[in-house]
């Protein structure tokens, strides 16, 4: 994975993961962890499948399409349409939406849960995340490091979202396949419509937009992001019988329950 990358899912993931132990059971003004001090991997904690078998991420995902194949005219008509949509809506979304940390993305994602979500009022929830996505960047970082699939505009050119992709090089943002955003995005729908089922509809629109959103950026492939959703799915369909993720669950249920009601009518 890129540099950039890794700054971006960092704080996200990072950050979390140390938080998320302590988080689970401590009073709403507890303190965020620094950077520096999450970034330690040795005080990460586990996911909810440490010490099982991985994901196995290349028996999983079939290899990007091969030049010419139906997949590959897909895929390239797709990143050819997405032109159509520089500076519109989906745009500016996806650019708005670039880093998992932003206050843009944090409140589209607090809009489709229907509260706010931060470490601080929602620390349960955001544990529960959080260690769900450590199950997922494993396998997927595997197989952006065997694939090694360059990002649409490196191959077809043509401009991106991405304020770092303007050198046309895309180094820095990592390889493509399979979408990290598209799969986390996904996985974060699914168990956070498990906590708050009476959202499900609008908290998988969310994870379905935040792949979506990533075409519109040109930043990935069609086949990048439908891929990551398949990793998000698969991992979330093991962890979903792990007894540690059905305690974190009902624990994110209940205060879920309890938390304020986020109005986003004027959004």
């Amino acid at each position: 994975m890129g540099t950039t990358m890794m700054m971006r899912w960092m704080p996200m993931t990072a950050v979390l993961m140390v938080a998320a132990p302590a988080l689970a059971q401590a009073p709403a003004a507890a303190t965020t962890p620094s950077a520096s001090t999450a970034m330690t991997p040795a005080k990460m904690p586990p996911g909810y499948l440490a010490g099982k078998p991985p994901v196995d991420i290349l028996k999983l995902l079939p290899a990007p399409p091969a030049a010419g194949s139906a997949q590959d005219i897909a895929d390239r008509t797709a990143y050819a349409a997405s032109a159509k949509g520089i500076g519109g809506a989906d745009w500016k979304a996806a650019t708005a939406e670039i880093n998992p940390t932003s206050p843009e993305f944090m409140a589209a994602l607090s809009c489709a849960v229907g509260t706010k979500l931060s470490l601080q009022a929602t620390p349960a929830t955001m544990a529960m995340v959080a260690r769900a996505g450590v199950d997922l960047i494993g396998p997927m970082t595997v197989a952006k490091q065997h694939y090694a699939r360059p990002r649409p505009f490196t191959t077809d050119k043509g401009q991106a979202c991405d304020p770092v992709a303007a050198d046309g090089v895309g180094a820095r943002l990592g390889w493509s396949y399979p979408s990290g955003h598209s799969g986390i995005g996904w996985l974060w729908a699914l168990v956070l419509s498990d906590a708050a089922p009476a959202r499900a509809p609008a908290i998988r629109s969310f994870g379905q937009a935040t792949g979506d959103l990533r075409i519109a950026c040109r930043v990935h492939w069609l086949s990048d992001v439908e891929n990551g959703r398949i990793l998000a799915t698969t991992v979330y369909q093991r962890i979903a019988a792990e007894p540690e993720y059905q305690a974190d669950r009902e624990r994110a249920a209940a205060e879920l329950a309890k938390a304020p009601r986020l109005d986003c009518a004027g959004r």
